[in-house]
């Protein structure tokens, strides 16, 4: 996809509201495209579209025009008669469309479509059962005018490796796939264009699965004053979500077209066949809206789950993030016993450097043997001369150094060398299968345009054709692949057993499972590619068991959405920034800046359906083209938005320069990496166990600020403060749910961002909180308005939100808010007892709310009296420390208030595993004027007085020294030419860990 260079404003726009009410109560017009067959053609095993060029005289289209709530009658169908002696000719039949709106709240439903074939009045249950013809079903499509100006729309693609883009809009274009690059690679059999036709024109985007539609960050400075004042009304925030909630049916589509203004929802329903009453195709939409993107997709979410079972090992992967190690990357199928026993020795190494201190032990979890144990398809037979001992005593090995032991398979491809093709070669799909008639040897292969989507023939004139009659599937593993069919019983039973004997006979509990959507190449035996898809996955999970790990590749997401515990939602990552790959419009090309895109833009879906894979991070710098610019923003991101979090490096930490290893304490292993507490509900006895673990942030939003510039994004990530009830008295707390906004360019440019956007819509959030207050209790409206403060955490400097703030290119920055729009601090105030946040491996979840502590009556400005107990200071930043400020502390408190030295402050470390850290801990000081005072809402009693000796510490000097505040023994340095607001002092202190 390519982007234009200017998006056009528009002259006014639909606010979320709007849209949402549109596809709620529009009427559809509704087009449905089918056949009718005979029986000979059944038996034969005819596919959909055998009719030369889809002959009209059998294929029937009706379009009809429904309300939300309506049945209509869609044709009266007349079977021919059946050639077969003796049979009895099947009855005429209804075609009928019942068209229904499921209100689940104001601002949610479900709009469901459903085809069912109908007896006449008249006719009899022994005519119903008589059938020996039936409807074969080739696409079902609704559409409703809808305008999308000034919209950001998000594209998601086809499978797990294929480009999703956050922002398309009219300036948008989906390439048809070039001929040449598919031919000779054939690696177009990895994407969805034998699906959907590609249009190639600007403004024409299409979603699978799910799409987002929200108002576009327009760039002020290039709009006129009509256009300016459009612009200040756009809410980003609010956002209009629609997803399927029938895969099970078949593949769905959203098509957005901007140029004409008009929406169409698409069931990829080739191939589903109506025979009886029984029978029927349902196309089921969810429609919502809000201004949290958190709460619309909690709430998809949730309806899957209402619709289909979950599934997942990991229920609650919101709360779990694993981290591990691959063996791809650095050794791709050049692997052995010998080879991976040395990287098990360096990674469980590294995770031991200190004796005694369990803080510091590598907290991963998961060690992976990927590609190149077997040859692909003989699953049950690897390499002897590679692994001597056999997968059984890798496993082993693994678990005895206080790992789970993964494993890689493809169960849906067999390379062409394999043995199980050569044995069973009726097991794989023909090439038949795809036009519906026996294929000649040898024959060319070709791309010819029916009625609107492609038609592969899925063989080649080059290295990959051969004298066979299986169909070709993927190019991979050197000498090619052909897919299995699971519609076989015997095939079935042959998974069956290999997944049994792996995940049981073996040991291996987690499965990365790869190439996955080879199961529904083509539709057959009357099921569409989504159902067939669809029953693979649960298939799959019913063969390995409620226990075992799952991790889906190489597939379509919504087959995988609660039945994975873990999904890769990007191509591979790659060795390099990116590749010319991207010339040729191939959406599942390797790189490392088309697997961020799709980071980036599926980020929602984590923790909800599945847990994000975003493919490895890299820390060394041989064997790849990677800066460290760029390693630091892939580590950043694969650990902000991924729940499974892979290295590929030879742990062999020695190796690592300085910088390399100050970039794992800084990144890796992530704070959140969970502990060996057993999950609830689950097997006792069971020694793989990944707890609980509650993740000490919230990625709220991810917004692109420009409409020009589509591979520049901010992040807005919270941190909770607590959970206690909003008190009268706590409304200006210090201890307020802090805000990072990550800031990332994806571009080969430098490029500014400003803060303000994301700032105003925390300022909205902020007075909805107030508002709330203020509606049960006495509180007085609080102060006007100003700039937020942001710590910048790479440079260590302060400014505010109205700044530009300047990105280099393939960098990511972070930005810690510290103070909000209402002059009030964000940071942490101190406890009174040394409570470590700490518990085995990560945070405790409680005192990652920073418990509110409140203090006694302050004492007059100016004054030389001591501080009181709690919240007389506020820790806002850390630099130097980890990637994200704040969350190296361990533990921040102060002495009892009957301590000797109550100005004594302690802080406790996470600890640094391969470097000794210079941080420098900033702290803010508040002295309020009396007019300040006398006009804020906060109570003298509150945190917002935080010190009452200003003047004597802002000297340099006190009278009494016990009034001078010490870090861990170290003395605080003023820097009162830092002003981030009125009242509040800048305080600093630098400390090793």
């Amino acid at each position: 996809m390519h982007h234009s260079q200017k998006p056009a404003a528009s002259a006014s726009r639909l606010s979320s509201c709007e849209i949402f009410q549109a596809l709620r109560d529009h009427p559809l017009d509704v087009q449905i495209s089918y056949k009718i067959q005979s029986q000979e053609e059944i038996d034969k095993g005819f596919y959909p579209a055998i009719a030369p060029e889809d002959d009209p005289s059998v294929t029937h289209a009706r379009i009809l025009n429904v309300l939300p709530t309506e049945s209509r009658v869609v044709d009266h169908i007349l079977f021919p008669s059946s050639a077969i002696p003796g049979s009895v000719p099947s009855p005429p039949r209804q075609l009928m469309l019942s068209s229904r709106m499921e209100k689940l709240s104001d601002q949610s439903c479900v709009r469901i479509l459903e085809l069912t074939l109908a007896s006449f009045p008249h006719s009899s249950n022994g005519e119903a059962e008589s059938m020996t013809s039936l409807i074969e079903m080739q696409f079902l499509k609704a559409s409703l005018p809808l305008s999308f100006k000034s919209k950001a729309l998000f594209a998601n693609g086809y499978q797990s490796w294929s480009t999703s883009y956050l922002g398309s809009d009219k300036t948008s274009t989906f390439e048809p796939p070039n001929w040449l690059y598919g031919e000779l690679t054939q690696l177009h059999m990895a994407s969805d264009k034998h699906i959907y036709d590609y249009p190639g024109v600007p403004g024409k985007v299409h979603s699978n699965l799910v799409t987002i539609l929200r108002d576009q960050i327009m760039d002020v400075k290039e709009l006129d004053s009509q256009q300016r004042e459009e612009t200040d009304s756009c809410r980003p925030e609010e956002l209009v979500l629609c997803g399927s909630l029938s895969e099970d049916e078949g593949y769905t589509y959203f098509l957005m077209d901007t140029n004409q203004g008009i929406m169409t929802l698409l069931q990829d329903c080739l191939g589903k066949q109506l025979g009886g009453e029984r029978d029927r195709l349902t196309f089921k939409t969810f429609i919502a809206w809000s201004d949290q993107d958190t709460v619309i997709w909690d709430e998809y979410a949730s309806q899957w789950k209402a619709q289909f079972r979950d599934r997942r090992a990991i229920q609650d992967s919101l709360n779990n993030q694993i981290s591990g190690w691959t063996s791809w990357y650095l050794h791709y199928e050049d692997i052995s016993e010998k080879i991976l026993l040395e990287n098990l020795h360096q990674f469980t190494a590294s995770a031991s450097l200190t004796s005694g201190d369990e803080r510091k032990k590598w907290p991963a979890k998961v060690f992976q043997i990927d590609d190149g144990y077997t040859v692909v398809g003989d699953w049950l037979e690897c390499k002897r001369d590679r692994f001597p001992n056999g997968m059984k005593a890798m496993a082993t090995a693994i678990r005895e150094r206080g790992l789970t032991p993964g494993l890689w398979l493809a169960p849906f491809l067999a390379s062409r060398r394999s043995k199980i093709v050569k044995e069973h070669p009726e097991w794989f799909l023909k090439k038949a299968g795809l036009e519906g008639q026996q294929s000649q040897s040898g024959s060319k292969g070709s791309i010819k345009s029916v009625s609107g989507r492609l038609r592969l023939d899925c063989f080649a004139t080059t290295e990959w054709s051969d004298s066979t009659d299986l169909m070709f599937a993927h190019p991979a593993f050197h000498a090619g692949t052909y897919a299995i069919d699971l519609e076989l019983p015997a095939v079935r039973n042959h998974l069956q057993e290999v997944f049994r004997t792996v995940v049981h006979d073996w040991g291996f509990k987690l499965l990365k499972l790869d190439f996955l959507f080879a199961a529904a190449l083509v539709p057959r035996n009357g099921k569409t590619r989504g159902q067939l898809m669809f029953e693979s996955m649960q298939m799959i999970r019913s063969w390995v068991g409620p226990e075992t790990l799952l991790l889906g590749c190489g597939v379509p997401l919504g087959s995988s959405f609660m039945v994975t515990d873990f999904c890769r939602i990007g191509c591979d990552v790659g060795a390099e920034w990116d590749s010319l790959q991207w010339c040729f419009h191939d959406r599942e090309y390797i790189s490392c800046f088309n697997s961020l895109t799709s980071t980036l833009a599926r980020w929602a879906m984590s923790g909800r359906f599945f847990g994000n894979d975003p493919d490895v991070y890299f820390i060394r710098d041989w064997s790849m083209s990677l800066s460290t610019r760029e390693r630091r923003t892939l580590m950043i991101l694969n650990h902000l938005l991924g729940h499974l979090v892979f290295s590929s490096d030879p742990f062999d930490v020695e190796r690592f320069s300085g910088e390399q290893k100050k970039m794992l304490d800084d990144l890796f292993p992530w704070y959140s990496t969970p502990g060996l507490e057993k999950r609830s509900g689950r097997n006792e006895e069971r020694q793989e166990n990944f707890g609980p673990l509650p993740p000490p942030h919230e990625i709220v939003r991810v917004l692109q600020p420009s409409a020009t510039i589509k591979d520049l994004y901010l992040i807005q990530i919270q941190v909770p403060a607590s959970s206690l009830s909003l008190a009268e008295n706590e409304i200006d707390r210090s201890e307020r749910d802090r805000t990072l906004i990550v800031a990332t360019n994806l571009t080969s440019k430098k490029q500014t961002v400003h803060l303000s956007l994301l700032d105003r819509i925390l300022a909205k959030q902020e007075d909805d909180v107030l508002e709330a207050s203020r509606s049960s209790s006495s509180l007085a409206k609080p102060r006007s308005r100003q700039a937020s403060v942001y710590f910048q955490a790479e440079t260590g400097q302060f400014g505010s939100s109205a700044a530009a703030y300047s990105i280099r290119p393939h960098d990511t920055v972070v930005f810690l808010r510290v103070v909000d729009t209402y002059g009030r601090l964000c940071g942490l105030t101190p406890t009174h007892q040394p409570l470590p946040l700490y518990k085995q491996h990560h945070y405790h979840q409680d005192l990652l709310r920073h418990l509110h502590l409140p203090t006694t009556a302050s004492s007059p400005e100016g004054t030389n009296a001591g501080p009181q107990a709690g919240g007389d200071v506020v820790m806002i930043a850390t630099h130097g420390g980890h990637a994200l400020p704040l969350t190296e502390i361990d533990t921040f408190s102060k002495p009892d208030i009957s301590n000797k030295d109550p100005h004594q402050l302690t802080i406790r470390f996470r600890p640094s595993r391969f470097t000794t850290k210079q941080v420098q801990i900033w702290f803010a000081l508040r002295t309020p004027s009396a007019t300040e005072a006398s006009s804020s809402p906060v109570t003298s009693n509150s945190t917002g007085n935080l010190i009452r000796n200003r003047k004597s510490i802002a000297n340099g000097k006190s009278e009494d020294q016990s009034t001078l505040w010490t870090v861990n023994g170290s003395p605080l340095q003023i820097h009162s030419h830092i002003n981030i607001g009125p009242g509040i002092t800048l305080a600093s202190t630098t400390l090793f860990i």
